[in-house]
């Protein structure tokens, strides 16, 4: 007798992730609502439009709940801009209800109900689409829970556009000894298709003086590896770029210089960061300054020990001594002018940020400079990133909170790139960089690329002048 043959069904498990659309709601009073275009209409409507993504108490995989999306886009074809893009999500605190919410939005006025076309893009680049109707009443409105699914190959998170703020950058660097400077310049010059000049024997005003350009310039404070004690230092200094048209600069002269075998890193060496700040206000600038000294224990975990304890980058933390994490914030905050917030943050350069170009009035920037020294091209753009999302977002955001003195360090780490940086590539990056770091056989650049740090035995350095 024949028996018919077996069927297997296969069910292969997507991951998913529930949901819930809904907007919160108050009234301006008319004497604070604004105009809206045609100028008619007070936009007395007060919304903010949400997604929230709900992850499970005891999340399991890789990639459950909030992480599974890469951004959340808001199409209101009858407003200016009518795109707006929530990359980064907010955790919800006090919220009823299992599991955690954590909230992609975007907040607007109007002055009546409007239809919002939303589109939650996945991470695989699965695309679900929701047309949602603005309820202006006291409460808001809610929709019924919903499930996103996933059904693509997941892929790592993208980066958020890096905003359209002005930065520079400085590199110190060595080669050996038969790579000349001109070398140097002429390779970046012609592979980078950047000016480049060889400022290695001026005087620090002249070459200050081609600022247009991306140069090299002499730093008695660079010190060659004992590996090779012949070697040629410099440090690289970027004109003034901005955006992400200035990281596509960076880019090509990062590709150029790993046309250079002999490029070395060691102890003595840092990667600086200029943000600048010309158009931020006081208290644009104490909010900078109370994230600054809030998540300085997370920046630290992304870099060495060399760099946590240099006395070249000091802690801004301790230029307050022992007083309280309240009080630090409290005495940012009763700041009066920007030259005495300044030499609060940091009494001399020698800070990880430093406020002396900004207090000198040298030029308006204010400077990262706990970076380790590197020529690895993903680093140095990473880093930039981060310095301008830091310096962006902190000032158009609230005025932040102190510090808890028991906050554990995992939630700090997490705070900081999920409340302020919002970026969750950045986040991924520095959390990978983190782990590196933390393990025993760890050092800088310069061991990795052969340049010859020796643990426990580093190149002097002297101050720069």
């Amino acid at each position: 007798m024949n028996r018919p043959p077996t069927t297997i069904t296969i069910t292969k498990t997507f991951p998913f992730v529930d949901f819930v659309i809904g907007n919160t709601y108050s009234r301006l009073k008319d004497s604070n609502a604004k105009f809206d275009i045609t100028g008619r209409h007070r936009r007395v409507h007060d919304w903010t439009l949400y997604v929230d993504f709900i992850t499970p108490s005891s999340p399991s995989g890789d990639h459950c709940g909030s992480d599974l999306i890469r951004k959340v886009q808001f199409d209101m074809p009858m407003m200016t801009p009518s795109k707006f893009f929530s990359h980064c999500p907010i955790e919800l605190t006090g919220e009823n209800g299992p599991g955690h919410r954590w909230r992609f939005k975007t907040r607007q006025q109007t002055y009546g109900p409007v239809s919002v076309r939303i589109a939650i893009i996945g991470r695989g680049g699965t695309v679900l689409r929701r047309v949602y109707r603005t309820v202006l009443s006291p409460g808001g409105g809610r929709n019924s829970p919903e499930t996103f699914v996933e059904r693509k190959s997941i892929m790592p998170h993208k980066a958020v556009p890096m905003a359209d703020v002005k930065f520079g950058i400085e590199l110190e660097l060595s080669t050996s000894s038969d790579v000349t400077h001109g070398d140097v310049a002429n390779l970046i010059a012609s592979k980078a298709t950047v000016a480049v000049m060889d400022m290695t024997d001026y005087a620090k005003g002249v070459a200050d003086s081609h600022s247009d350009k991306w140069r090299l310039v002499g730093d008695s404070s660079i010190m060659c590896s004992f590996s090779s004690p012949n070697c040629n230092t410099f440090e690289l200094v970027s004109p003034v770029l901005r955006g992400g048209a200035g990281l596509g600069e960076v880019d090509r002269v990062m590709n150029a210089l790993g046309k250079i075998p002999s490029i070395k890193i060691n102890w003595s060496m840092g990667f600086h960061v200029h943000v600048d700040v010309k158009d931020l206000t006081l208290s644009n600038l104490k909010n900078v300054c109370q994230n600054f000294i809030k998540y300085e224990v997370a920046m630290d975990r992304c870099m060495p020990k060399s760099r946590r304890e240099s006395k070249w980058c000091r802690s801004n933390r301790s230029a307050f001594g022992t007083t309280s994490n309240k009080t630090i914030n409290d005495m940012i905050a009763s700041c009066s002018t920007k030259e005495e917030l300044g030499n609060l943050m940091s009494p001399t350069k020698y800070y990880k940020l430093n406020m002396q170009p900004l207090v000198s009035g040298r030029q308006p920037t204010i400077e990262f400079r706990q970076h380790s020294g590197t020529s690895e091209k993903e680093k140095v753009k990473s880093w930039i990133r981060f310095c301008v999302a830091m310096v962006h977002n902190s000032a158009r955001l609230r005025s932040p909170s102190h510090l808890a003195s028991n906050a554990d360090g995992d939630r700090i780490f997490d705070m900081l790139f999920m409340h302020v940086v919002k970026d969750r590539s950045l986040r991924d990056f520095y959390r990978k960089r983190s782990r590196d770091l933390e393990e025993p056989s760890s050092c800088c650049d310069g061991c990795a690329s052969g340049g010859g740090c020796v643990i426990g035995s580093r190149p002097s350095k002297i101050p720069r002048h």
